[in-house]
């Protein structure tokens, strides 16, 4: 019989699962909000929320289906339709934190980074003992959601408006200091640019605001250059 973990919680659950000893992070979320279901390795998770993270993870090759809520979806899950979006074999790397990301359109994308010493001190986790029971529930940051898809989608439409990069800079540095956002938000806005250094400028101004900036990783698949990821590395490491 199949054990379905529902957990209640804001945006992205952390959950330690598997190897205790390995450092190994996998974050799989919906840009969309809507709700996923995950089976790893024929275990199934139900987050009851667009995003889950599982660390400990063990290192090698793992069996992965997602699940997005959907009213046409084929699948029928406690109640909820659900379409698959996802279903392949992921590599994961010891101290590499995978993101994989469910795009509005239903196209994925992955990024990968190393996880930097001290990083995730300030998540929230569900420590998964060795007998099999869920430990302490630690509750060190609140978070709150970023921008709602409405706002946020005109957000989006109205700085791909603007006919000089200068202006959707401009523009965008504007929404980010004055409204809470999340990682992934901050991922959709770069998108809209092609210098590489509006992109550093904006990250960096959006990362003050960004609700869950333990998943800031997620942004630095955006840049093309290794010596923009090192700055912007610098700059959230050095953040204050």
């Amino acid at each position: 019989m199949k054990t379905i973990f529902t957990l209640l919680a804001s945006l992205f659950i952390s959950i330690g699962v598997f190897a205790a000893k390995s450092n190994t992070i996998l974050t799989v979320r919906s840009v969309d909000q809507s709700k996923i279901v995950m089976v790893l390795d024929g275990k199934r998770f139900e987050p009851n929320d667009n995003g889950i993270m599982l660390q400990g993870l063990e290192r090698g090759s793992h069996s992965i289906k997602v699940y997005r809520e959907r009213n046409n979806g084929i699948f029928n899950v406690l109640g909820r339709k659900y379409e698959m979006v996802y279903n392949t074999d992921i590599s994961l790397k010891n101290n590499t934190h995978l993101t994989v990301t469910i795009e509005r359109n239903g196209r994925i994308s992955m990024s990968e980074s190393k996880i930097r010493k001290g990083y995730m001190q300030d998540d929230r986790s569900y420590d998964f003992d060795r007998d099999g029971k869920w430990g302490d529930y630690d509750r060190h940051e609140a978070y709150t959601r970023g921008m709602s898809d409405r706002d946020f989608d005109n957000v989006l439409t109205q700085i791909d408006k603007e006919w000089l990069e200068s202006n959707k800079l401009k523009s965008a540095i504007n929404v980010v200091r004055n409204n809470s956002i999340t990682s992934a938000q901050v991922k959709e806005l770069l998108l809209l640019f092609s210098f590489e250094n509006n992109k550093l400028e904006l990250a960096k101004q959006a990362y003050a605001s960004t609700v869950d900036k333990r998943n800031y990783d997620v942004v630095f698949g955006v840049f093309s250059f290794d010596r923009t990821k090192a700055e912007l590395e610098r700059y959230v490491r050095n953040y204050r």
